[in-house]
């Protein structure tokens, strides 16, 4: 669900259909150790099976945060672009980590108070570009702000530090579950950081009269336009910084903002309404679904700007694993039970 499903659950949006505007309104997953992080207990899941299905089937076809391609094709190429002396682990348990990518978002469901903040950081709250305002240190960033606000506006940054340290321990103690949890999961908010919407306050339009662009962006257009992508393994490189880079992928997104907007109003330009939109009928009530003629246009206008955010959460993920296994001190990991 890289691109996506996710934007509904890290901020508090309202709405079933995250393609539409309504005429109302603007694997082993029970025995995943996805509920470690952070501590949940299984029998809170266990008592509305039900309703967990029902939520996974929600998550499933309604995407807002780099969607189920996105994610896994991010993770299926980093996965590729390790060096040799890490791919006895990784291809060997390539689809458990290319599966295990959308566990983040899998926990949204279940505890979005607590699991959404992870995915994004709203840092235009701090200030004008490039923030110099908010400490990098997350401690100094509670001790300047308070603990609530740092939290509320997003950690995305802290969690990707967080994350490669445990990964690192993980590989150093040679611990293959702690492994393939850590790595899958750093992959998905190192994806997620890597998307524009995810670094500002207005994330999904819901400011500027444009709800839903956070979809329509990193789910709907690279559903459409995969086929056209030229995905690749890419080459590694050592991170010295993950809380530095991690800042820096974030600054990268916020640049691409006023892109992502400008440019979704434009592909609107000169359409009519029954050009612009798909009308359909949805429990009683009349929604417009944006037309494949806008998506047509809208994917022109970025000019190629979604495939590159892939691409770069390609090499930065892998280059993030490549870092731990390094600080690991390059463990023999081939072989792990």
């Amino acid at each position: 669900m890289f691109f996506f499903g996710f934007a509904l659950f890290c901020h508090p949006v309202q709405g079933a259909d995250p393609f539409a505007v309504s005429l109302r309104g603007q694997g082993g997953f029970f025995s995943s150790p996805v509920f470690r992080e952070p501590t949940m207990r299984l029998r809170t899941l266990l008592l509305s099976p039900l309703l967990l299905i029902l939520a996974i089937l929600f998550l499933v076809t309604n995407t807002w945060s780099w969607g189920f391609f996105a994610h896994k094709e991010v993770h299926r190429y980093a996965v590729l672009s390790v060096p040799d002396a890490m791919q006895p682990f990784f291809a060997a348990y390539a689809d458990s980590l290319i599966a295990r990518s959308m566990e983040p978002d899998q926990r949204a469901i279940v505890n979005r108070k607590v699991e959404g903040p992870f995915h994004f950081i709203d840092i235009d709250r701090y200030g004008k570009y490039p923030f110099s305002e908010l400490p990098r240190r997350y401690e100094e960033a509670v001790k300047k702000y308070g603990k609530e606000t740092v939290d509320s506006n997003g950690t995305v940054p802290w969690r990707i530090q967080d994350f490669t340290e445990k990964l690192t321990k993980a590989m150093r103690e040679k611990h293959k579950n702690d492994i393939l949890f850590y790595a899958s999961n750093l992959g998905h908010y190192i994806a997620d950081a890597h998307v524009p919407l995810h670094s500002v306050e207005n994330y999904d339009g819901q400011l500027s009269d444009q709800k839903g662009v956070h979809a329509r962006w990193e789910s709907r257009l690279p559903e459409m336009f995969r086929k056209s992508y030229e995905l690749k393994p890419s080459a590694v490189e050592y991170v010295g910084s993950p809380l530095d880079e991690a800042f820096l992928i974030v600054l990268e997104s916020n640049r691409m903002v006023d892109s992502v907007l400008s440019m979704d109003l434009k592909a609107r330009e000169g359409l009519t309404e029954a050009e612009l939109f798909k009308v359909t009928q949805r429990r009683g009530r009349t929604e417009y679904q944006f037309s494949d003629v806008y998506y047509g246009r809208y994917h022109e206008l970025l000019g190629g700007m979604v495939e590159r955010r892939m691409q770069e959460s390609i090499k930065r993920v892998a280059s993030y694993w490549y870092t731990a296994w390094v600080d690991a001190g390059k463990p023999h990991l081939g072989g792990l039970k």
